[in-house]
């Protein structure tokens, strides 16, 4: 019989544990899934590369793009570079050797040509923070030499004795009529006398040019 009535009262002590607990029996605990807790990130956009401040380095596959005059060129590899609307700049660092290209307007009455082209050269020359050496002015009747680059025929001329960053060199000043009735291309290229490097990376620039 006590067998029996212990048995009896064995699920009534099982309620009263139960009650004491709060009256519930446990939930049973979900799962946690630790994978829907966390958020994908999106990673962010690739550089559009328009602004030096973003820092984009060219690599042997870059193909910078000048806007306005509607060519391309391949800057040196590791070199920062920028493709703005109305230049593209390349250069190996802010004192050192440097290209930039932009364009013109051309115009057929001469005036009118020379004042578009001479406003075009200020703006790149400021761009490029070099100082041209005293009274030079560039004979735009009279390139220094000619050069044909991927079917580009340009107009070259030198300014020896140009500064940049305190350290002298040359300028190159790079002018090549495209289209009919498209803007004209206007370019400068510098590189310190001592800086062997960089001339090779400015004149490899200038060769890679290409009409898009």
């Amino acid at each position: 019989m006590v067998y029996r009535t212990f048995k009896a009262i064995a699920p009534l002590a099982l309620l009263l544990v139960a009650a004491a607990c709060g009256g519930k029996t446990p939930e049973p605990e979900t799962p946690v899934d630790e994978g829907a807790s966390k958020t994908v990130e999106t990673p962010p956009p690739p550089p559009k590369c328009e602004s030096l401040d973003e820092k984009c380095a060219a690599t042997k596959e870059t193909s910078a793009k000048v806007k306005s005059a509607k060519i391309a060129f391949q800057p040196a590899e590791k070199w920062t570079y920028a493709q703005g609307e109305a230049q593209t700049i390349a250069q190996a660092s802010e004192e050192g050797a440097i290209v930039v290209f932009g364009s013109y307007t051309p115009d057929k009455d001469a005036k009118k040509d020379a004042a578009a082209r001479e406003a075009a050269l200020a703006e790149l020359i400021k761009t490029t923070a070099v100082t041209l050496p005293k009274g030079y002015k560039v004979n735009w009747k009279k390139p220094d030499n000619t050069q044909e680059v991927n079917g580009v025929k340009l107009n070259v001329w030198t300014a020896a004795g140009s500064e940049r960053a305190k350290k002298k060199g040359t300028l190159l000043v790079l002018q090549a009529p495209l289209k009919d009735g498209e803007p004209a291309l206007l370019g400068l290229g510098f590189a310190a006398d001592d800086d062997e490097a960089g001339m090779g990376a400015v004149s490899k620039a200038i060769e890679s040019i290409k009409a898009e």
